[in-house]
C-alpha cells in the first residue's frame, strides 16, 4: 500500500515536468525550422534586411581601435585619419553580443551570418521560455502556460522576425520577457533585487522595456496610493497621514525601480551621445545620430510633416490590425486562406482589424477572471504593447516599423491564457485541467506548422546560390583588402539581391577594410582598391575567379566612371532638359542625370524625383493622398553625383514597383521647379498585368455609376472614380477631363472653393491618372474624403468644344 502511495506523488511530479520538456522540444524544432538552409538571411528587401545588415556592420566595426564606436562604416579621410558613419540609438551591449557570437569565424561571412541568426533564434526561444515561466506563475497551470505560449509565439510577427539581427524585435522581446519574469517573481515572492537585476539587464539590450515598466509601475503605485488613501481617510490626523502616505510612496520599491531604470537608461543614452560626439569635430547635440533618432521617434522633425494623415482613427485601425495578426497563429491564417501581409494594405481588411479589437477587448475583460495579485501582472502583460504603440503614433517611421509589432505577442499571450483560465474556472478543476492539456495538444501542431511555414519564407534555391557566390567573392576580396581603403563603384541595382553598396550590406561585407561611399563613380585617387559589380579584364583585376563582385587595383574609378558615361550616351535619354535624363532599363530601378559640359552652378539646386506607381496601393499610406512617392528630402548633387572631365553625372535609385510616370527636375529654395519633365515610359510587364486585373475587377464589380463615352465606376468606399472604355485608343483620350465634386456640406470644401460650391479635380488622360493598353482605356481619380452629394464629369478640348458630360448622384 505504501509503495503505491509513493508512486503517485512521483508520477504527479513527472507530469509536472512534461510541459517544460514539451516547450523545450518545440523550441528546438523552431531553431531547426527557422534556421533551415536560410543561412544567408535572404528574405525580401525591406526593414528585416536593412536592420540586420546595419547591426552586423556595427558589430563588425566594434573594436578598441575605434574606441568601441557604434559605426556602420569606417573609412579614412584624405589625411589618413578615421571617419565614421554613425547611426545607432541603442545600447552597445546588443552589438557586443553579436560581435562575440561572430568573432570566432574570422572572414567567413556565411558562418558569421549563421552565428548571428542562431543567437537571435536562441533569444526567441529564451523569450518563450521566460514567458512560459511567468505565465505558469500567473495562471497556476503549466499546461495553460504551454498552450498560451505556443499559440502566442506562432503569430506571424513573432516567427517572421525571429531571426532578425536587430535590437527592436527579438532582442528587445527577450529583454522584455526577462524583465516580466522578474516582475512576476517580485509580486509573488517579494524578491526585489532579482527584479532590479533583470530590468537592468533588459535595458542593456534596448529601450522597449520602458513600455513594460510603465503599466507595471503605474499600476503598482496606483494600487499602493489607493490603499494609503483609504488608510489616511480613516485617520483622525488626515494631513499627517497624507504626508506619511506620500513619503511611503516615494520610498516604495516601485519608486526605486523607476529611479534605477531612468538613471541606467540616461547613462546608456549619455554614453551613446559621448560615443558619437567624440567621433566628429565640431558636432553639436542636434547633429548626433542618436539625438536625431530620438527626435524622429517623437515626431519632432520636418520629415514628420509628410505623415500628417496618420490621424488617430487611422493609427488605431493599424494597431488593431497588428493585434489581430499577432493573435492569429500563422498556420491558422494560411489554413483559412488568409496569409496576412507584414505591411498593412490600404483600406485594411476588416477581418484582422476586428479580430484585433476583439482580442484587445477580450483580454481586458478577461482580467476579471484572475486573482487580484495575478490580475496586476496580467494587466501589465496586456497593456505593454499599447504602451509601446501609442508613443509610436508620433514616430516619423511608425508606418513601416512593423518589426516592432512583435511585442503584440504579449497581448496574444494574455488573451490565450485568460481564455483558458476562464474555461478552467467555468468547468471546474478536473475538466479545466483536461481542457488545458487538450489546448496544449492542439497548440503544439499549430506552432510546429507556423514555424515551418515561416521557415519557407523566401527560401529560393537560386537566390541562396547567388548569395553564397556573393559571400564567397567578398571573402576572397577581404584577403587583399583588409585594413585598406576600398572604393565601391557601380550601379546599386547591378549588385545581386539586396547588396546595396552604399548601404549596410556592403559596409558589413567590407568591414575590416575602409570602404569609401560612392553612389556612382566618384574619383577617389587615394583609394588602395576598388570593388565593382561587373568584370573588366582591361583593368588591373585582382580577383579573376570571382563571379559577382570584383576587386581592382586603384585607381580604376575614373575609367569606370567614364565607362558609365559612355554607356548612357550610347542610349536614348528618356527626356532632355537642363540635364539629359536616363531610365535604367524597363524596370526603372534608377534615374540618371548627365550634363556635358557642366559647371557647379548647374548642379547647385537640389533635385527631386516623384514616382507615380501603376498601382496606388504600392505607395506607403502616407503618400497616397498625393498619389506619388516623393523624394523625402532635397537631393543634393554633392551626396549622390560626381563631376569629372567637365561633365556631371548623378544617379538616384527609385522604389521598385511598376511605375506609370516619373516627374523629375531641380527645385529653387522656395520649392518652385527650375525645370521639370514628366516621363511616361512604356508599361512594364508587371504594370500591364496590374492594369488588366484592375480593369477586369472594376468591370465585374457591378453596374457602372454612369454611362457616357466612358463607363464610370465608384468603388465600394466611394473614394475612387474609375473611367473605362473598350475598344479605345489615343483619339478617345485626346481631350482633358473635368471632374467637379459637390460635397454634402459646403464647409468641407477648401476655403477658396466654398463660393463655387464644388471642388475641381480636372486631369489629363495620361499617366499617372490614365493609361491606354491592349485596346483599353482606364483612368482612376481619387476623390476627397468628405461626404459627396454628386459629381459632374466629362471631357472637353481646352479652348474648344465639350465632348461629353455626365452627372453621378452619390448621396448616402
Amino acid at each position: 500500500m505504501s509503495s503505491f502511495a509513493s508512486i503517485r506523488p512521483r508520477a504527479a511530479e513527472w507530469r509536472g515536468w512534461l510541459p517544460p520538456l514539451a516547450l523545450a522540444l518545440f523550441m528546438f524544432a523552431a531553431l531547426l525550422a527557422l534556421g533551415g538552409d536560410r543561412v544567408y538571411l535572404y528574405r525580401e528587401s525591406g526593414i528585416h534586411n536593412f536592420n540586420t545588415a546595419k547591426t552586423l556592420a556595427i558589430a563588425e566595426n566594434l573594436s578598441p581601435e575605434h574606441n568601441f564606436r557604434l559605426a556602420f562604416r569606417v573609412w579614412r579621410d584624405e589625411g589618413g585619419g578615421f571617419r565614421y558613419g554613425l547611426y545607432s540609438p541603442f545600447p552597445i551591449v546588443g552589438y557586443a553580443l553579436v560581435k562575440a557570437a561572430t568573432l570566432p569565424f574570422g572572414d567567413d561571412l556565411a558562418a558569421k551570418m549563421l552565428a548571428a541568426r542562431v543567437l537571435m533564434l536562441l533569444m526567441f526561444c529564451g523569450a518563450a521560455a521566460l514567458a512560459f515561466l511567468a505565465t505558469s506563475r500567473i495562471t497556476g497551470s503549466r499546461w495553460i502556460a504551454l498552450a498560451a505560449v505556443l499559440l502566442a509565439f506562432s503569430g506571424l510577427y513573432a516567427v517572421y522576425y525571429a531571426d532578425g539581427v536587430f535590437n527592436e524585435s527579438v532582442m528587445d522581446a527577450f529583454g522584455a520577457a526577462l524583465a516580466f519574469h522578474g516582475m512576476a517573481v517580485f509580486v509573488q515572492e517579494g524578491r526585489f533585487r532579482q527584479l532590479l537585476v533583470k530590468t537592468c539587464a533588459a535595458l542593456l539590450l534596448g529601450w522597449h522595456v520602458y513600455a513594460l515598466l510603465l503599466p507595471f509601475i503605474a499600476l503598482g503605485l496606483g494600487g499602493a496610493a489607493i490603499a494609503l488613501a483609504r488608510s489616511a481617510s480613516e485617520s483622525s490626523e488626515k494631513a499627517k497621514a497624507a504626508r506619511a502616505a506620500i513619503i511611503s510612496l516615494a520610498r516604495s520599491r516601485y519608486a526605486a525601480l523607476t529611479a534605477v531604470s531612468i538613471l541606467l537608461g540616461s547613462t546608456l543614452l549619455a554614453l551613446n551621445f559621448a560615443n558619437e560626439y567624440t567621433a566628429r569635430d565640431g558636432w553639436t547635440l542636434s547633429d548626433l545620430p542618436t539625438f536625431d533618432s530620438l527626435m524622429r521617434r517623437i515626431g519632432q522633425t520636418d520629415d514628420y510633416k509628410i505623415f500628417d494623415d496618420l490621424d488617430w482613427d487611422n493609427f488605431l485601425r493599424r494597431q488593431f490590425y497588428r493585434a489581430g495578426v499577432a493573435s492569429t497563429p500563422y498556420a491558422v491564417a494560411r489554413a483559412v486562406g488568409r496569409d496576412f501581409p507584414i505591411y498593412e494594405p490600404v483600406d485594411t481588411p476588416p477581418a484582422p482589424a476586428v479580430l484585433g479589437l476583439a482580442a484587445t477587448v477580450g483580454a481586458l475583460a478577461g482580467l476579471a477572471l484572475v486573482r487580484r495579485q495575478r490580475r496586476f501582472l496580467m494587466a501589465t502583460m496586456v497593456l505593454f504593447p499599447f504602451c509601446w504603440a501609442i508613443p509610436m503614433r508620433f514616430n516619423t517611421y511608425a508606418w513601416f516599423h512593423t518589426h516592432e509589432a512583435v511585442h503584440y505577442v504579449w497581448l496574444a499571450l494574455g488573451l490565450f491564457a485568460l481564455a483558458l483560465v476562464g474555461a478552467r474556472r467555468l468547468l471546474g478543476a478536473r475538466l479545466g485541467g483536461a481542457l488545458a492539456i487538450a489546448a496544449a495538444a492542439i497548440a503544439a501542431p499549430i506552432f510546429a506548422a507556423s514555424v515551418f511555414y515561416a521557415g519557407l519564407i523566401a527560401r529560393d534555391a537560386n537566390e541562396a546560390a547567388l548569395k553564397k557566390a556573393e559571400l564567397a567573392d567578398f571573402s576572397a576580396i577581404m584577403e587583399s583588402a583588409r585594413r585598406k581603403s576600398v572604393q565601391v563603384v557601380g550601379n546599386a541595382r547591378a549588385w545581386s539581391g539586396d547588396t546595396w553598396y552604399w548601404d549596410y550590406w556592403m559596409n558589413y561585407y567590407l568591414a575590416g577594410s575602409y570602404p569609401r561611399p560612392a553612389r556612382n563613380c566618384a574619383l577617389a585617387q587615394d583609394a588602395d582598391f576598388a570593388v565593382a559589380p561587373y568584370r573588366d579584364d582591361g583593368l588591373d583585376l585582382l580577383t579573376p575567379e570571382n563571379r559577382v563582385a570584383f576587386l581592382y587595383a586603384a585607381p580604376p574609378a575614373p575609367e569606370l566612371c567614364r565607362a558609365e558615361r559612355r554607356r548612357l550616351e550610347s542610349s536614348q535619354p528618356a527626356a532632355r532638359a537642363v540635364f539629359d535624363v536616363y531610365l535604367q532599363d524597363d524596370a526603372i530601378g534608377s534615374v540618371s542625370y548627365l550634363k556635358a559640359p557642366c559647371e557647379p552652378s548647374d548642379y547647385a539646386a537640389p533635385f527631386f524625383a516623384h514616382v507615380y506607381p501603376a498601382n496606388l496601393d504600392s505607395l506607403p499610406e502616407a503618400y497616397r493622398r498625393g498619389e506619388f512617392h516623393p523624394t523625402r528630402t532635397p537631393v543634393k548633387f554633392e551626396d549622390y553625383g560626381v563631376a569629372f572631365d567637365g561633365a556631371c553625372l548623378m544617379t538616384l535609385y527609385l522604389p521598385m514597383y511598376p511605375t506609370a510616370a516619373i516627374r523629375t527636375g531641380q527645385a529653387a529654395p522656395d520649392g518652385e521647379a527650375i525645370w521639370d519633365v514628366l516621363i511616361t515610359p512604356p508599361p512594364s510587364a508587371a504594370a500591364l498585368e496590374y492594369y488588366e486585373s484592375a480593369y477586369q475587377a472594376r468591370r465585374s464589380s457591378g453596374e457602372p455609376a454612369a454611362r457616357a463615352e466612358f463607363d464610370m465606376y465608384l468603388d465600394g468606399d466611394r473614394d475612387t472614380l474609375s473611367y473605362l472604355k473598350e475598344p479605345c485608343g489615343a483619339d478617345d483620350a485626346r481631350g482633358r477631363f473635368f471632374l467637379s465634386v459637390h460635397p454634402a456640406d459646403a464647409r468641407d470644401l477648401p476655403e477658396d472653393r466654398r463660393a463655387h460650391g464644388h471642388e475641381s479635380l480636372n486631369f489629363d488622360f495620361a499617366p499617372p491618372h490614365g493609361v491606354i493598353f491592349d485596346g483599353k482605356c482606364m483612368a482612376t481619380r481619387r476623390l476627397p474624403d468628405y461626404d459627396i452629394e454628386r459629381i459632374e464629369t466629362g471631357q472637353w478640348i481646352p479652348g474648344g468644344e465639350r465632348l461629353w458630360g455626365a452627372e453621378i448622384a452619390v448621396g448616402d
